[in-house]
């Protein structure tokens, strides 16, 4: 079929390390960053997310798979763009330009931290999300005493996928809707 399996919509870091070095069968992934200079300010950010746009048309034109939206190069001189802005625009980019269905979109970003945002990003198009600085969190609320000691890390994302992905489903079976494939782009 040409498809990616993934058991659910949220991705831990290690997935989302081999989806990034995916190199399989015509299988490739396009990393782009999402975020822009500080120096540009507010007038930045329509450029950027054109840029952004224009990036994941041609990673299509270019035979890749997979487009990975990432706002890992935030920092002092770097703002992210807003994950759903990023992730909305390049979908309805896409749609228009009837490329749509030619492409997975996968977004790494600490900005998802709760099921509603996973919601969100997931209805506007995403097909996977990495919620890296959600994972960050929790382990340093172990190293903190904040959780059990007995929790390791993989205990501790195993727990929060497990806990996002039975989220989602009580917020699409609320809907009535019973597939991810039927929630994901619908922006309802």
């Amino acid at each position: 079929c040409h498809r990616v399996l993934l058991p659910q919509p949220i991705l831990s870091n290690e997935e989302l390390a081999a989806l990034r070095s995916l190199d399989y069968r015509g299988w490739k992934t396009k990393e782009i960053d999402i975020t822009w200079p500080k120096s540009e300010g507010e007038a930045g950010m329509l450029p950027a997310l054109e840029r952004i746009c224009a990036e994941a048309e041609r990673a299509i034109d270019d035979g890749y798979s997979l487009v990975l939206l990432t706002d890992r190069a935030l920092g002092s001189d770097r703002v992210p763009m807003s994950s759903l802005l990023a992730v909305g625009g390049v979908h309805h980019h896409l749609i228009r330009q009837a490329k749509r269905t030619q492409i997975g979109i996968v977004l790494e970003t600490g900005e998802a931290r709760e099921v509603h945002h996973h919601c969100l990003l997931t209805g506007f198009g995403a097909d996977a999300i990495n919620p890296y600085l959600a994972f960050e969190a929790l382990w340093q609320a172990r190293r903190d005493g904040l959780l059990p000691a007995d929790m390791t890390d993989e205990k501790i994302v195993y727990g929060y996928l497990k806990a996002v992905a039975k989220g989602m489903l009580k917020v699409m079976s609320k809907m009535g809707i019973s597939t991810l494939q039927s929630y994901k782009g619908a922006q309802i």
